[in-house]
């Protein structure tokens, strides 16, 4: 299992949301989404916590050859059988404490150098990690480095359906160890007990592209059907947190400012305040506004200015608003942000006052 696969098994085990983790740990959600999905690694102090949080040591957490296992407790018990030895002497007694406290040190000193050196490997561990990540590397499972893999070589992209926004679009090839005469081949795509499939075409190895609506999880199976009907399922790629990566995320709020009524009118005045979240720097705003509705109906608008492209994670933008002289109460009147991404696709704040 890989860092992130960990910490994702540990949580769901204790019963906490990615947001409930990121509470405890004094950072966001999306920070512990991006170390359950290998897009980054905790840094030593955050390891350190986890390890304290989950009962496991920080090396489970980072050597995949690991097995989840929870953190030893010191044990308060004598060494077997000790109750039962006499002690013939006061001197004899005085020399079995001194040998037994210089053993300690001894066995001290060469615990506090392993546990340096494990802390050093550990950390030179995790700098490795980091280079490998990077900002937007996806982990996905080796199949030609697996034990009794069946394939030689394979390869898989995901991206936004260009013919239809809403799907994603798997481009995959894989080259099967061992190819049969007349065997037909798909690929086949599930997520839950949902599939879809497509024929796979053979030019020395399969490939295909399969449109697969945009779920949050799935795998990516190479289906191989013998002439004598016999079939072999190879899982070729898996993937998770596709609505983050493939969608944004949009928030807002008044950063300062806000609703006054007057007595008679309504005045909505102040700066509010846009966050965009990318999880992907494939899917990128292009124009935003500022919306004014009343009783449900929107009245005004406000275009969000120098929306930058092209870019991933967390945006902030602040807009302006100064409108005055509305009719009725400010309980009539509500706001919210409006996002359109490189798609065509609108994302939508929740109202706020």
């Amino acid at each position: 299992m890989t860092t992130g696969e960990k910490i994702a098994a540990l949580r769901k085990e204790q019963g906490m949301s990615q947001e409930a983790l990121g509470e405890k740990l004094g950072l966001s959600r999306q920070a512990v989404s991006k170390w359950e999905a290998d897009q980054a690694v905790p840094t030593m102090d955050n390891l350190m916590e986890l390890s304290k949080l989950f009962g496991v040591p920080v090396d489970t957490l980072l050597r995949p050859d690991a097995e989840l296992m929870p953190k030893a407790e010191d044990s308060d018990e004598s060494w077997p059988g000790a109750e039962n030895q006499p002690v013939r002497n006061g001197n004899r007694k005085w020399k079995i404490a001194a040998i037994a406290a210089a053993g300690l040190l001894c066995v001290s000193v060469v615990c506090s150098a392993v546990s340096l050196w494990r802390v050093l490997a550990m950390q030179q561990q995790i700098d490795t990690l980091r280079m490998q990540s990077g900002p937007s590397t996806i982990y996905y499972p080796d199949n030609t480095s697996a034990e009794n893999s069946d394939l030689a070589d394979w390869s898989e992209n995901v991206t936004v359906d260009p013919q239809n926004a809403d799907n994603l679009l798997v481009t995959v090839s894989a080259v099967p160890k061992e190819m049969l005469d007349g065997e037909t081949a798909k690929f086949v795509v599930r997520s839950g007990d949902q599939s879809w499939e497509c024929d796979a075409e053979n030019k020395n190895g399969y490939s295909g592209k399969i449109s697969v609506p945009l779920v949050d999880t799935f795998s990516v199976y190479l289906t191989l059907t013998s002439t004598d009907g016999e079939i072999r399922n190879i899982m070729v790629a898996s993937e998770y947190d596709l609505k983050q990566r493939f969608s944004l995320e949009v928030r807002a709020w008044w950063e300062n400012g806000s609703f006054s009524f007057n007595g008679k009118t309504t005045s909505a005045s102040g700066n509010v305040a846009t966050h965009i979240y990318c999880g992907d720097d494939s899917v990128t705003p292009v124009s935003g506004r500022i919306l004014l509705y009343q009783n449900g109906k929107q009245i005004k608008e406000k275009k969000i200015e120098n929306i930058e492209t092209g870019v991933s994670g967390d945006v902030y933008y602040y807009t302006q608003v100064d409108w005055r002289d509305l009719e009725g109460g400010f309980d009539q009147y509500q706001l919210k942000a409006e996002i359109t991404d490189n798609y065509g696709r609108v994302y939508s704040s929740e109202f706020f006052q």
